[in-house]
């Protein structure tokens, strides 16, 4: 073998990379971007399921908030309420008798607008002494 051929052989097998090692890197690279992709959209959905909370309570405090406020409740179930700055959300009104005197027990239930039957969102109880 004369040298110039060996010295074209060392200088070919150094100047790149072959085509195991770019497929290689490139499942490498996949498998990561796969597993960062995932891990991204399950952070979106829990984001969105926290903002529906929030809201959701929100909803329900505010509306607690105006049962303390006001003068006499009612025993009974209120109709289905809602708001324009929360179209998905409705919410119902329970009010019941307790044991103690002039005390009730005020239940506000929050759901999806497009189905009270599916369940409800959020429910807060509280006593109010009127």
């Amino acid at each position: 073998m004369s040298m110039a051929r060996k010295f074209s052989m060392v200088s070919r097998s150094k100047s790149g990379f072959t085509l195991l090692e770019i497929l290689v890197a490139v499942a490498i690279l996949s498998i990561s971007l796969v597993a960062l992709l995932s891990a991204h959209n399950k952070a979106l959905f829990m984001n969105a399921e926290a903002v529906e909370i929030t809201e959701v309570v929100t909803l329900a405090r505010e509306e607690m908030e105006n049962m303390y406020m006001r003068a006499s409740i009612e025993n009974g179930l209120s109709d289905v309420r809602k708001r324009k700055d929360y179209p998905q959300y409705q919410w119902r009104v329970e009010v019941k008798e307790t044991p103690f005197k002039g005390s009730r027990e005020v239940a506000v239930r929050v759901f999806r607008a497009e189905n009270e039957k599916a369940g409800d969102l959020f429910i807060l109880k509280a006593y109010i002494r009127k």
